[in-house]
């Protein structure tokens, strides 16, 4: 779960993702063996930490409802723009939501953007 209090620019933001995006997808591999067939069996280095990989939660506050669906925005725009983002989206349940939203009606309810696709509708935490 990532918490914004609208600190860091959404430059930021977005660099956290694809910084989850390039862990989702390194592969510890030792050199010698990066151009053979051994390469393949070698498991994602996050397996070393976790059985699934973590749900992303992305939570915003102090910004202002404008300023919150513009980084909600942001966030889409490099989902959809980074091969690398969309490829771990396709396998990682990530979305954000206002504080304020979460506060009034909870987590479970809709009030998630998911990450994945900008054209779905929110929905709850356990739906995304």
């Amino acid at each position: 779960m990532e918490v914004d209090r609208g600190t860091m620019g959404s430059e930021k933001l977005a660099a956290k993702l694809i910084g989850y995006a390039r862990f989702h997808d390194h592969h510890p591999i030792p050199a010698h063996l990066r151009r053979t067939s051994h390469a393949q069996g070698v498991l994602p280095a996050w397996q070393q930490h976790y059985v699934l990989f973590p749900r992303l939660l992305f939570v915003l506050a102090d910004t202002g409802e404008q300023g919150a669906r513009q980084r909600i925005r942001d966030l889409h725009a490099i989902a959809a723009g980074r091969p690398l983002v969309a490829r771990m989206l396709t396998r990682v349940k990530a979305g954000a939501a206002l504080l304020a939203d979460l506060e009034q009606h909870g987590p479970g309810a809709a009030v998630w953007s998911p990450l994945a696709d900008a054209s779905r509708p929110a929905c709850g935490a356990w739906e995304l």
